[in-house]
């Protein structure tokens, strides 16, 4: 079927037998109709053999047709309603068989020419012809011949005034024929994706079962060449509406807007310092990764700006430019309150630490002399002007890289100072530890600790408390968690005390101290705490250990190894003050903290309590131990 006028002309015998004709509905647009409404043109001829051909629309103002056309609204017209889903929709306006002229005029629905004009009709005297979407036919599946049945579905209606005309036209007169549109298949990429329901089969483009399977359908502009990185950044950037769908890489395609394919690098976190293409575009990163070259969008990049010179060698404080020596620039940059780019602050700066001897971490000893074995070396002086290592005199064997408040007061040969230890009988130049009469009672009660985690009385009472490793296990160690030692009460009731560990190591993980409140009755209330570390006969033992965030701690310490300020690699430790009388073979200072050059790492401060009320045991020790006016030079 087509939308061509008859071949012959006048229309007679010699078209009987046919010739070109069709029914066409105009699919491609709504166009106005009368009284306002919108729908599908209609046109075209159609064969009857009964009556010949048959007009519809617009194809029956031709002459051959007839002279005269209907008053309202004085032409002839023919369209379908919208369709808008699969359900038949209503055909309006005029047919004409063209051999009875104006007598052959067909009403398509009683509805017309005016709305409701059915209204009042009998059920047999309705009618209407219908599009069905399903098949393209002018037939409703109610159909079943009988025009007074449903209110005349699938008929029109041919009848004059003086009473003549055919009546009820069926245009379905059998299950298997009628009249239908020879519709174009929505099946091609363009019909697929042009958004309209080009076949009016009441579904538009991927909706359509022709048109779902096709690839315009199933794959989006997105993963048109593939599902890889680059095959998409390629779809999404090549200029082209790929899949047909009107819309255009990620200008306006939906599939590539929201895809990594249509983002800088700069929209990524990191994205110009990950060492990845994100985006698929071949380019990487400030500098390039590998083969790649560089995305330019990264090069206004925060990332990608040149970093700061290290704050050691700062360039933004004029006070330090003319300064040549590189250890004095350094200092002038590290302590200048500014941050030189996006460094730490100062001596926070991992730099400054390590160039700037004004943010060296340092150990200082308080009220009381530092004498030493071997020399004084292995942690720096304090940089700072008028800030020394010690307050009064550093004796030593060797070397003093230490500061003291009196420089006069440094002697690099002062002799040996012979240690208590195994070897020497817990003999030595600063007295002697009795240890068997310590074991034995002779100082105090000597009360027994089962495990190395038992508590130490806070009250004290003169006792000795004792831990020994007795299995000999390697690496035992005792530990002394936050402490608070009080004061004794009463005439008899001493504060001093002391712990004893042979054996194993001590760790110490909180901070110790002493109350605050004053002594009642007698100097021996006063608390006063020792420790004695020692080996046992394998040399298993000996050694004090600081947790790095301990800050505090008191007491009289003697260990027969070394006593180890703590520390962890990468972190900054806490400030430590140690309080009393530290003697040891060796003293490992790990305390990195430097955050303030004027403050010590570590910080040893003389309290005299071993010589007011020594623990027991140490009462030699005490006696022995050196003033400040012993050193003379």
């Amino acid at each position: 079927m087509n939308d061509q006028k008859p071949n012959c002309t006048p229309l007679g015998a010699g078209c009987s037998s046919g010739g070109d004709y069709g029914v066409f509905m105009v699919t491609s647009t709504l166009s106005a109709e009368p009284h306002g409404l919108q729908g599908y043109n209609i046109n075209g001829f159609a064969w009857s053999d009964k009556v010949g051909f048959v007009c519809f629309g617009s194809s029956c103002n031709i002459p051959e047709c007839g002279s005269l056309a209907p008053s309202d609204p004085g032409y002839f017209y023919a369209y379908a309603e919208p369709v808008a889903g699969t359900n038949t929709v209503e055909l309006h306006g005029w047919a004409g068989i063209c051999s009875e002229k104006e007598a052959g005029w067909i009403s398509l629905n009683c509805m017309d020419p005016v709305a409701n004009s059915c209204s009042g009709l009998p059920a047999d005297r309705k009618y209407r012809l219908v599009y069905n979407p399903t098949d393209w036919k002018y037939y409703s599946t109610t159909y079943n011949g009988n025009p007074a049945i449903n209110e005349g579905v699938s008929f029109g209606y041919n009848g004059n005034s003086d009473g003549t005309g055919i009546g009820y036209i069926s245009f379905y007169p059998s299950g298997t024929d009628g009249m239908y549109l020879d519709i174009p298949a929505e099946n091609g990429d363009a019909q697929c994706t042009d958004g309209k329901d080009n076949d009016l089969n009441g579904k538009t483009d991927c909706a359509d079962t022709l048109c779902s399977a096709r690839m315009v359908c199933t794959t989006s502009e997105l993963n048109w060449l593939g599902g890889s990185l680059t095959q998409q950044y390629t779809a999404c950037h090549n200029g082209l509406d790929d899949n047909s769908n009107g819309k255009t890489d990620c200008t306006t395609d939906l599939s590539c807007q929201s895809a990594d394919a249509c983002k800088l690098e700069t929209a990524f976190t990191n994205g110009c310092a990950d060492g990845l293409d994100n985006n698929g575009d071949g380019k990487a990163d400030c500098t390039g990764v590998g083969p790649l070259p560089a995305a330019p969008e990264c090069a206004a990049d925060p990332a990608c700006a040149p970093p700061p010179p290290p704050q050691s060698q700062c360039v933004d404080n004029a006070a330090c430019a003319g300064i040549v020596d590189p250890k004095l620039h350094a200092n002038c940059c590290c302590t200048d309150l500014t941050p030189n780019g996006t460094n730490p602050l100062d001596c926070l700066d991992l730099d400054c630490q390590n160039n700037a001897p004004v943010c060296t971490a340092w150990t200082k000893v308080s009220a009381g002399n530092v004498y030493a074995g071997g020399g004084i070396t292995g942690t720096k002086a304090p940089s700072q002007a008028g800030v020394t290592n010690a307050a009064y005199c550093l004796r030593a064997n060797n070397t003093i890289e230490w500061t003291s408040q009196y420089s006069q007061c440094t002697e690099a040969a002062a002799g040996t100072i012979t240690l208590p230890s195994t070897a020497t009988g817990y003999r030595g130049t600063l007295g002697t530890l009795d240890l068997v009469g310590i074991r034995n009672q002779r100082y105090g009660t000597v009360q027994s600790l089962p495990t190395n985690l038992s508590p130490v009385p806070t009250s004290l009472a003169g006792r000795v408390y004792y831990y020994k490793n007795v299995g000999g296990a390697l690496g035992d160690f005792f530990t002394l968690p936050a402490t608070v030692f009080n004061n004794g009460t009463g005439s008899s009731d001493s504060g001093a005390g002391l712990l004893l560990i042979e054996g194993a190591d001590l760790h110490i993980t909180g901070n110790i101290g002493y109350s605050v409140a004053q002594v009642q009755t007698r100097l021996k209330n006063l608390a006063s705490f020792g420790v004695i570390v020692i080996k046992d006969s394998v040399g298993n033992g000996g050694n004090i250990v600081i947790d790095r965030l301990v800050t505090k701690v008191s007491g009289a310490y003697f260990a027969e190894g070394a006593i180890h300020t703590g520390t962890l690699i990468g972190n900054t430790d806490a400030y430590l003050k140690m309080y009393g009388i530290f003697v040891a073979k060796q003293f490992d200072l790990q305390r990195n903290n430097n955050t303030d050059p004027t403050q010590a790492a570590e910080q040893f401060i003389f309290d005299g309590r071993a010589v007011v009320n020594p623990p027991p045991g140490l009462q030699d020790v005490g006696k022995s131990l050196p003033r400040p006016s012993d050193a003379t030079f």
